[in-house]
């Protein structure tokens, strides 16, 4: 190796100084950050959101590009897989949710009646009932049957970043920039009840399986725990060093993740509250965290752009398959 190529190849090291050198263990091709994540039900496909305006579809054990869909004209903030394996949603700021025909990529349905921003959005378990979280400060229940709007719920004073279906899809969670957490009722579109405790806005929410518990995640750093019956906090998962951007709980409800501004994404036991680990490998926020439906490997999605699969046993990325 002559001097000068020596000398580049430290240099490149020295650049590299502070992160760690990563295997080839991540999915490329969005080119901007990655909202959202979410794993099919049978834990071989992925579908990831982007700033790029854009939904990709992945071979999850491959980690390989299988389609892109394009159709939003803004950023794509949350990403669904329909029940039946074959159709997907996505919400955008664009203030609509499309419906997709994966196999051919085409758009099959658009939802429209938001008029600002649509940031968070969560099915039912039958995937007949749609929730979206905007911000023009309300939550819209849609029919997917007929994509019609069922209910309109107001009550925030700030935008709604997100929004969950709790004690058996009878009942919605949402939070938002005005730091509350709020309850509403699925039949009546009715605010049951509102919680405070964070101490700004609160920019995501994950439900247990079983519909009682909330996990709630703020720019506060802080990520709550709430007893959906008794109406109150029951305590709290600290560790994060910075702002959080996304929750989401394990299929048997025993584990959680989480991801923030610190760049690390966190498993915890909700039995006790422990962190188990801390996954490091983004280069900037991990902004979209998942479970795969087996709980052995988790995906998150960065502000760097790219998508990493993880171990959650041994906490490392999990590489690429050579081709």
């Amino acid at each position: 190796m002559n001097m000068q190529r020596l000398a580049a190849v430290t240099a490149l090291i020295l650049g590299l100084a502070g992160h760690a050198v990563p295997v080839r263990a991540e999915m490329l091709g969005h080119g901007a950050m990655v909202n959202a994540v979410a794993v099919s039900a049978d834990g071989r496909r992925l579908l990831s959101a982007s700033w790029d305006y854009t939904v990709r579809l992945w071979d999850l054990a491959k980690q390989s590009e299988l389609k892109v869909f394009d159709g939003h004209t803004a950023s794509v903030n949350a990403v669904a897989f329909l029940p039946d394996g074959k159709s997907a949603l996505s919400a955008s700021w664009d203030h609509t949710v499309i419906r997709w025909d994966l196999n051919s990529g085409k758009e099959t349905a658009r939802l429209t009646g938001h008029v600002n921003n649509i940031a968070g959005m969560a099915l039912s378990r039958d995937g007949r009932k749609l929730a979206t979280a905007s911000w023009d400060r309300t939550i819209k229940l849609w029919n997917l049957s007929t994509n019609a709007v069922e209910h309109t719920f107001e009550g925030h004073q700030a935008n709604v970043m997100q929004v969950a279906f709790a004690l058996e899809d009878t009942q919605l969670v949402s939070v938002g920039y005005d730091q509350t957490v709020r309850l509403w009722s699925v039949a009546s579109g009715k605010e049951l009840f509102s919680l405070t405790g964070h101490r700004a806005s609160v920019n995501a929410v994950a439900v247990t399986p079983d519909g009682k518990t909330a996990l709630t995640g703020s720019t506060d750093g802080q990520i709550k725990r709430w007893d959906l019956l008794e109406q109150r906090e029951i305590g709290s998962l600290p560790g994060h060093a910075a702002f959080i951007t996304s929750i989401a709980i394990s299929k048997d409800g025993r584990f959680a993740l989480s991801g923030g501004g610190d760049r690390l994404m966190r498993l915890w036991d909700l039995k006790d509250g422990r962190q188990l680990k801390q996954f490091a490998g983004h280069e900037k926020p991990v902004w979209s965290v998942a479970f795969t439906p087996d709980g052995k490997r988790a995906v998150s999605g960065g502000y760097d752009m790219v998508i990493k699969v993880w171990s959650l046993e041994t906490g490392a990325q999990i590489p690429a398959p050579k081709s």
